[in-house]
């Protein structure tokens, strides 16, 4: 009977032992299918999105230091040598009508460092040829133009064109839109690849090794120092989409919708003219306008905007604070240019908290929301875009077989664990240039092998 006993134990024994490495075996079978999905979806986003990322992170980079660059290549044109007292509004106005009466200025940007020219935009008058926008630098402290230029003109003017839409129009600009969101799936796949799931040494994983064969090199400098800034690289990638054609309008419609956005943007507050404004002249000039705007939001404290009403029209003086950084006060002003009354003034406080967030968005996205240490974070990180998609074309290039593609193998069809196809549906609905990339694979993929089988049954 001992003998039974002892023999019976040692059965139950080695079938708890078969069990559990079963259990074992088919838990690393299915962190192993996860890691070949996640490898996957990493490599061919990468890959497929480095020709568009490449450009657009370089255009990027170079666009965060616009105003440094002008400044440097046209200094005559973008800095000024303070002396005395400044002129105000009218004086540029005066100046720029004296010399291009065709156009109209309506809007000046007014920087807060005092050796920036002032910027203003001027459009074409009804009447006087096709449409046209003018951009046009004023020396306040001089009262003089300093340059005048078509604003589809000039070094940042294609720098900008490339990154919005490589040059391309409208199918350029979705195809950036899609390049952006396929490179945030991709960084958050490499988050994934590059998580430490056991004790690791130190070098290859937390610093970048400087010696060792070039694969291992690669590897480490495609990895390690994206890690470090792949929030900010998130950050960046995020709040770009607020411009992208799919996504952008999308959110704003969303705001729209529920009430995210503030009132003057939909009806902005107008002036009413008088019977004897009828000669297009307004009552009180824009020096006069941002005096009595002063009055309830002091914007001399920092950069700021004033939009200038056309002559004899119905709209008002508005007179906007500087968004691109987080550490004043923001606010919005409307002048009534006949009365010089008040028509809206609204602080931030008093706007809705999605206006809020939504005004963070590009201040993040070109890295002056906390100034020059967020400026160089966010060129950081367009430039590590730029090493890790070379470096990872490379690593794939040495890997590549002859007579093979050198993808990562695929993981077994129905592997996939319901929470990765819970998120893939999540990111594909978040970021529908994704969704809409998946199913043109899906049906691209059904239509391949379908003439696949029509061949063979031949």
């Amino acid at each position: 009977m001992q003998s039974e006993h002892e023999a019976l134990n040692a059965r139950l024994a080695r079938s708890g032992r078969a069990a559990a490495s079963g259990e074992r075996r088919e838990r690393a079978d299915r962190v192993s299918a996860i890691y070949r999905s996640v490898w996957l979806w990493h490599f061919w986003s990468g890959l497929v999105i480095t020709p568009v990322l490449v450009v657009v992170s370089i255009t990027g980079a170079l666009y965060v230091f616009k105003a440094d660059i002008e400044a440097w290549m046209k200094p005559a044109v973008y800095t000024v040598q303070p002396a005395g007292d400044r002129v105000g509004f009218e004086a540029f106005r005066h100046a720029f009508d004296s010399r291009h009466p065709d156009f109209e200025l309506r809007f000046i940007n007014v920087p807060d460092d005092p050796r920036r020219a002032w910027e203003g935009i001027a459009l074409r008058r009804p009447g006087h040829g096709e449409a046209q926008t003018m951009m046009a630098y004023f020396d306040p402290w001089r009262g003089e133009l300093t340059g005048v230029h078509p604003r589809n003109e000039g070094f940042f003017a294609v720098v900008l064109a490339l990154h919005r839409n490589l040059m391309g129009g409208l199918p350029g600009r979705i195809l950036v839109e899609a390049a952006t969101c396929w490179c945030i799936v991709s960084v958050l796949a490499g988050l994934y690849l590059w998580w430490p799931r056991k004790k690791e040494k130190f070098r290859g994983v937390w610093l970048p090794r400087v010696k060792g064969s070039l694969t291992r090199l690669l590897r480490d400098w495609h990895t390690v120092p994206g890690m470090y800034l792949s929030i900010v690289t998130l950050f960046v990638l995020l709040s770009g989409l607020l411009f992208t054609q799919i996504w952008g309008l999308a959110y704003q419609g969303i705001n729209l919708a529920t009430g995210g956005l503030p009132s003057f943007l939909l009806d902005p507050p107008k002036s009413e003219r008088p019977a004897e404004a009828e000669s297009g002249r307004p009552a009180i000039d824009a020096d006069r306008a941002l005096a009595l705007a002063r009055e309830q939001f002091d914007f001399t404290r920092a950069a700021y905007s004033v939009d200038l009403p056309s002559r004899g029209s119905d709209g008002a003086y508005q007179f906007i604070s500087d968004t691109e950084t987080a550490l004043i006060d923001h606010a919005v002003v409307f002048i009534d240019q006949y009365s010089g009354r008040t028509l809206l003034f609204q602080s931030e406080a008093d706007m809705p908290w999605r206006t809020r967030f939504t005004q963070l968005f590009y201040p993040v996205h070109v890295g002056s929301i906390f100034g020059r240490t967020t400026q160089v974070l966010a060129v950081l990180s367009c430039l590590l875009l730029v090493v890790m998609a070379l470096t990872g074309v490379w690593m794939w290039l040495r890997r590549r077989r002859p007579g093979s593609f050198g993808a990562p193998p695929a993981p077994p069809a129905g592997s996939a664990p319901r929470w990765l196809v819970r998120l893939t549906i999540g990111l594909a609905v978040f970021l529908p240039t994704v969704g809409i990339s998946l199913l043109l694979i899906h049906f691209g993929d059904r239509l391949w092998q379908r003439r696949r089988l029509s061949r063979t049954s031949r």
